[in-house]
């Protein structure tokens, strides 16, 4: 009878390698059972990464979705701040500018006129508002300004009434200057495209437009009247007659309230666009949702069979352990005696 023996380094081999193998097995199962899910995908689809990959890639447009509609709810965030600055800037001054009016006062209304050249600036400032490098009101031309500045805008504006005795034939040019399809709003003070900056989709067959410009007929009405009060600003105004400039004041305070309400309702359509895209993302939300757990299904494990796995493996590792130490105390002068 022939026997083969293994000597002591292949033996020691042997069983650091099986060692190896089963401290592997345990750390997986260990990995598993604390996530949930296989550390094998291959294993688990057999192969078949078809229905995983069409969910990874549902999930990579979701993210695409995400983004687009964390930028459109900044966008709208901020085109409501900017436009209510122009709505403080009216029921501030508009009040101001008429009260002045009743008790004509050249000081007081230099004064109320330099206020309102403030807030114009800061107007103008607002609508010129960027976002992520993208200009807000100026439609699809996205990379400038919607609007020069606001100095410059009342520079221009002060030109072309220089030397006009009543307010009613200032606010005959400024009616002409903001309001005639290519006059001077359109062709100096506009800066921005007549066309709406591209749709956005926001998720699969749902895309927003968001078509609100500085030259909405909304704005360059509150732009109007505010241009006329902060004409005020400039002592000789009107040649410096106390009462003609208070006329000024009364019809630029009654033009910032009548601007008011349109521009109220521009901004209530922008509420009601924030709410469509707060509906959007709660859907996109809830499919990402459904997305996750179909994925979370098929590389689901088995708590209760993994636990009982690793049972297995941990008595697996023990008993190679006592059989490790067992050799390890084998000896030829303990055979012999």
């Amino acid at each position: 009878m022939s026997f083969i023996s293994i000597g002591d380094l292949s033996r020691g081999f042997a069983l650091r390698s099986q060692n190896a193998e089963i401290k592997a097995r345990l750390t997986r199962l260990s990995s598993e059972l604390a996530s949930g899910q296989t550390a094998d995908p291959a294993a688990r689809v057999r192969g078949d990464f078809r229905p995983l990959a069409a969910i990874a890639r549902s999930l990579a447009v979701m993210d695409a979705y995400d983004l687009a509609g964390a930028e459109a709810a900044l966008t709208t965030d901020a085109m409501q701040t900017a436009l209510g600055q122009l709505t403080d800037a009216a029921q501030t001054l508009g009040s101001s500018l008429v009260q002045a009016a009743s008790m004509p006062d050249g000081r007081m209304l230099s004064a109320v006129g330099n206020e309102t050249r403030e807030r114009l600036e800061g107007a103008v400032s607002a609508l010129n508002t960027r976002v992520a490098g993208r200009a807000l009101f100026a439609g699809a031309e996205t990379d400038g300004a919607a609007l020069l500045d606001g100095a410059t805008i009342l520079s221009t504006v002060t030109t072309q009434v220089a030397g006009l005795g009543t307010a009613s034939d200032i606010m005959d040019v400024l009616d002409t200057w903001f309001d005639t399809p290519g006059g001077g709003f359109d062709a100096l003070a506009y800066q921005g495209s007549d066309l709406p900056a591209g749709p956005v989709r926001l998720a699969e067959g749902q895309s927003l437009t968001l078509d609100v410009k500085a030259s909405d007929p909304a704005v360059r009405g509150m732009l109007k009247a505010l241009v006329a009060g902060a004409l005020l600003a400039d002592p000789g105004t009107l040649n410096g007659d106390t009462a003609a400039r208070a006329a000024l004041a009364r019809r630029a305070g009654e033009g910032l309230l009548t601007a008011e309400a349109p521009l109220t309702a521009l901004r209530a359509d922008i509420g009601t666009t924030q709410a469509h895209i707060e509906t959007i993302q709660a859907q996109n939300a809830a499919h990402r949702g459904l997305l996750e757990l179909a994925q979370a299904d098929i590389l689901a494990v088995d708590p209760y069979e993994t636990a009982t796995e690793i049972e297995a493996v941990q008595t697996q590792l023990e008993t190679l352990y006592t059989v490790t130490a067992r050799l390890s105390r084998l000896s030829l002068a303990n055979y012999l005696t």
